[in-house]
């Protein structure tokens, strides 16, 4: 059994919300194993990876874990951007002269310091034992694996336009359960699924969000543990900075999203 870490970390991360999702599964399927829950810290997320990592874990971050450009963009990100600005799945810009630029980079030093391995090799991932990191984005890989035209509009917009959009993820995440696709439906993952996010205000919306990017993220990282180079996509370099995306092959029959 591996453990499988999805982190949508803040940008700012001392004080600010992170989602965490904690998933455990074999190369047939994956399932969340505990209620999502958040930190808002460094120490919080590596307190969370500590205690629930096993001798076999893949964590997937959704935050630039390697920066080494003082301007503009990350090269993977300009290729991100190439591939998928017609779907309005561009990245933000990481270099070194933005605020929190290095705070990805800082939360690897620590994980390697319980254990964990940057050292990504797409071509040597596959059922790859070991504790490793990776760094993944939402935006790209809901594109292929939902099947979408364009991304869903979760995260910007009025409170009204944003739970429509959750609504939207949490349908679509559904549908990756429902639909063979390695991921299991489980009372945690129902009860997430299932969550009135018309009751969300304020604060709790954006935990919503975070919640809902780290379950996904949860899930990226089995999908590049259990494929490697086969369904997945690497864009960028280890040294100049990264990011894994799925391939869409074999995913083309969930229906397409808005």
């Amino acid at each position: 059994m591996t453990t499988f870490i999805g982190i949508d970390m803040a940008w700012k991360i001392d004080g600010r919300h992170s989602g965490l999702a904690l998933m455990k599964g074999d190369a047939d399927q994956v399932g969340l194993t505990c209620s999502p829950t958040g930190a808002n810290s460094l120490e919080g997320i590596v307190d969370f990876v500590r205690q629930h990592s096993s001798a076999d874990t893949v964590v997937a971050i959704d935050a630039s874990l390697v920066v080494k450009n003082k301007t503009g963009q990350r090269p993977c990100e300009t290729a991100i951007g190439q591939t998928f600005g017609r779907n309005h799945a561009s990245c933000h810009s990481s270099n070194l002269s933005r605020p929190h630029a290095t705070t990805g980079m800082r939360l690897v030093e620590e994980l390697e310091k319980i254990g964990f391995q940057h050292d990504f090799d797409i071509d040597q991932e596959k059922t790859r034992p070991g504790k490793w990191v990776i760094e993944v984005y939402p935006h790209p890989a809901m594109i292929r694996l939902f099947g979408l035209a364009r991304i869903i509009s979760y995260k910007k917009g009025s409170a009204a336009q944003r739970r429509t959009g959750l609504t939207t993820v949490a349908s679509h995440l559904r549908k990756l359960a429902d639909g063979g696709h390695g991921l299991a439906m489980s009372p945690f993952f129902a009860e997430l699924l299932d969550r009135d996010v018309e009751a969300c205000r304020g604060r709790h919306l954006k935990h919503y969000e975070d919640l809902l990017d780290a379950v996904f993220c949860a899930y990226l990282a089995w999908h590049c543990w259990r494929w490697g180079a086969e369904r997945n996509d690497l864009f960028g370099t280890l040294a100049e900075g990264y990011i894994v995306v799925p391939k869409a092959e074999g995913l083309t029959e969930l229906a397409p999203g808005v």
